[in-house]
């Protein structure tokens, strides 16, 4: 019988592994099966740890710490269901490739299916949201901790592996706690290969277009320099943070089904978030070229460049059609001043979105919430006079995690100012995320764009069929006053209209910790600018 590490030496030689490989942060919600594993990262003093109550929580905080330092974090579990807590954010980690590493701690094998008490099956609970996963048994082996140094080069990308969540689960056997013995070590930590540069031959075109979705802040320059050699027409989503460069259209989903012909079209990081060029581009997707390394694991783009922007050389010489160019600046004009009018005369979102994004400074950090908050963003917010660092969770594009990940993200940039918009259904959704604010201080203002419900099912095709029920069931209404969530966890908060917010942002942000800007909103006003807006396409 092989003869075994014990739990502490065996944690603390997992420890020194991570801390090897660069990884910074822990979040590890508490447990009696991963003790020896919390013990040997608390003590670990270049890993920062954090506590969270709340796995599901937990899971989100840590995917906005891995948005933002662009780095594996650590997400550590007992065993049994909080393990199955955490899947929410692991399936937005997959599908927007950011790399958790996710630590559950188990039992032996052979108290599977005994009665045990919290003993489930962990193995393959996350089976199709996640880059790779290893079931460990404590031993003595070398082996089994190159293992783990292997499946954490698989969770950063490298060796041409798509970046993304990765799952470890390891057995401790009672005592949790047992002797201490020498630390095992590896000395080969890295397997990095970087991508080759590449050339890519522009085909021949006459009406070409560039479409950006979601990209972080490096991408986001590497891709305008490949943006600015080419010089077409370019349409960059609110989160692709190319929003403060020039040249960049904005408006076009109000227009985009009005263009025809198309010949060429390259496209940068995810699908775009609005419906209308989505259906653009299904139309259009044999002209389609995407430059990503990785996104073929969840595209459908006919032609995919598997490269990064930076390693790519443009060989173009393509003469573009001037009437081409004209028609899309005569949209792109037309509609950023007929919405800014109808913008400044509405108490809605909308206003909210052209006041906070008009504060904004530079390096500000600005998290946009789902559903119909981030769509407000990317129809309204126009070009940004600073540049913002935006993010989102458009992986899966769920409601749950949104503060969560925010307080993540916020928790690392200490530099700028934070903000979170966000709608009041989803916040009401990750109200436990305020939990972590027992562990860490941070600066960030939230504002509740609260239009009582999910008014979003209203705006859908099949609203107006008289669907019993549709308000309970669809629009799920709540009757939680805000200022109560934030006076259950001593937050600051203010409550304002949209023709004082313009006046009043910059102060609140200014000051220290989390605040909450309630702002009311009414969903007639929001009903008669989209039909103001809808009647804009027939123009």
């Amino acid at each position: 019988m092989e003869k075994r590490l014990s739990n502490i030496a065996w944690s603390q030689s997992v420890a020194k592994l991570f801390a090897k490989k660069n990884i910074k942060y822990a979040c590890i919600s508490p447990g009696s099966r991963n003790t020896p594993l919390t013990l040997a990262l608390i003590k670990e003093k270049s890993i920062k740890c954090i506590s969270h109550i709340d796995e599901r929580s937990n899971g989100f905080f840590s995917l906005g710490i891995a948005k933002k330092t662009n780095n594996p974090v650590i997400v550590l579990t007992t065993s049994g269901t909080a393990t199955a807590n955490l899947l929410p954010s692991i399936i937005e980690a997959y599908y927007s490739m950011t790399s958790l590493i996710i630590i559950t701690a188990d039992r032996p094998k052979n108290l599977i299916n005994s009665g045990e008490n919290q003993t489930i099956n962990q193995v393959g609970i996350y089976k199709n949201f996640i880059r790779q996963m290893i079931d460990i048994k404590i031993s003595n082996q070398i082996s089994t901790l190159k293992k783990v140094n292997k499946i954490i080069n698989i969770a950063k990308g490298d060796n041409k592996n798509i970046p993304g969540p990765i799952h470890i689960n390891i057995r401790f056997d009672e005592p949790l706690l047992d002797k201490n013995q020498k630390v095992i070590e590896i000395n080969e930590t890295e397997n990095i290969i970087n991508n080759k540069n590449i050339i890519f031959k522009v085909p021949k075109s006459k009406r070409p277009l560039i479409i950006c979705g979601d990209l972080n802040e490096n991408e986001a320059k590497d891709t305008y320099n490949l943006i600015k050699q080419l010089n077409f027409p370019v349409f960059a989503d609110i989160n692709s943070n190319l929003r403060h460069y020039k040249n960049i259209n904005t408006y076009y989903d109000f227009y985009s089904s009005k263009i025809k012909n198309p010949d060429l079209i390259i496209r940068f990081g995810s699908k775009p978030i609005s419906k209308t060029l989505n259906k653009f581009l299904s139309k259009n997707k044999h002209k389609t070229y995407l430059i990503n390394p990785h996104l073929y694991f969840n595209d459908d783009a006919k032609h995919i460049i598997k490269a990064y922007p930076k390693n790519i050389s443009i060989d173009n010489n393509n003469l573009i059609d001037k009437n081409w160019l004209s028609k899309i600046n005569e949209y792109e004009l037309s509609f950023e001043n007929r919405c800014l009018n109808m913008v400044k005369k509405a108490n809605n979102e909308f206003s909210i979105v052209k006041s906070l994004t008009k504060n904004l400074n530079n390096k500000d950090h600005l998290f946009i919430g789902n559903s119909s908050v981030v769509r407000s963003f990317n129809k309204f917010s126009g070009i940004l006079k600073k540049q913002v660092h935006i993010f989102t969770n458009r992986g899966a594009s769920g409601i749950d995690g949104i503060i969560s990940t925010s307080l993540g993200i916020s928790f690392i940039n200490k530099k700028s100012k934070n903000f979170l918009v966000i709608g009041d259904i989803s916040f009401f959704h990750d109200i436990n995320g305020f939990n972590v604010l027992q562990s860490i201080t941070t600066n960030l203002t939230i504002i509740v764009i609260n239009n009582n419900g999910g008014q979003i099912f209203k705006t859908l095709e099949y609203a107006n069929k008289d669907i019993p029920g549709f308000d309970e069931f669809w629009i799920t209404p709540q009757n939680i006053e805000i200022k109560d969530v934030a006076k259950l966890f001593k937050l600051k908060y203010y409550k304002l209209k949209s023709n004082s917010f313009d006046s009043k942002i910059s102060k609140i942000s200014n000051s220290k910790g989390v605040k909450i800007i309630e702002v009311n909103t009414s969903y007639n006003s929001d009903i008669k600018i989209n039909d103001s807006l809808e009647k804009l396409l027939s123009v």
